[in-house]
């Protein structure tokens, strides 16, 4: 996909409610219900921080840019009294089959993500320009999840790439 096509994308995907995906220790939720995959090729058009309140397990306040409250214009989160018990996160935009979908990602996975950007930015690759692949670990009551580029993982799969690191 060429630049222009990335942020047409990126302007309808802002513009359309995406579904959420949900990690599951047995696979990705997308959603309408769908049996979670165990791993999926997907195109991560966009990426920032972000920030949700959890009260007993449920979510009750959730900020997509880690600035501003969701639906909540005049509420800040530096301002709110909740701030430091809020689950640092990242939102990330995805394309899979076609669909725009949204992924909040945590601990771990965050931290698998931010390796695998670190790793496609020293290759002086963008994110958004190849198709990535999810892949959920099965941490028995939670589901840890890894990043890999589709295109090495295909190949590393089929055998072609001995002894080059997935990850």
């Amino acid at each position: 996909m060429n630049p222009q096509q990335i942020q047409i994308l990126r302007d309808i995907l802002h513009r359309t409610t995406a579904s959420y995906m949900t990690i599951r220790p047995h696979g990705i939720d997308p959603g309408n219900n769908r049996k979670p995959l165990p791993n999926l090729d997907c195109r991560i058009l966009n990426f920032s921080a972000a920030k949700t309140l959890y009260l007993e397990r449920r979510p009750v306040c959730r900020s997509l840019d880690a600035v501003k409250a969701f639906g909540k214009s005049d509420v800040y989160c530096r301002q709110c009294p909740n701030y430091q018990r809020c689950t640092d996160q990242i939102r990330l935009e995805l394309l899979f089959e076609n669909r725009p979908y949204r992924l909040l990602i945590a601990y771990t996975s965050a931290k698998n993500f931010l390796i695998y950007t670190s790793k496609i930015a020293v290759q002086k690759i963008e994110v958004h320009t190849i198709d990535t692949k999810l892949v959920v670990i099965n941490r028995g009551s939670w589901g840890e999840l890894r990043f890999y580029r589709a295109d090495i993982a295909t190949l590393l799969k089929n055998g072609s790439l001995h002894g080059l690191p997935g990850k």
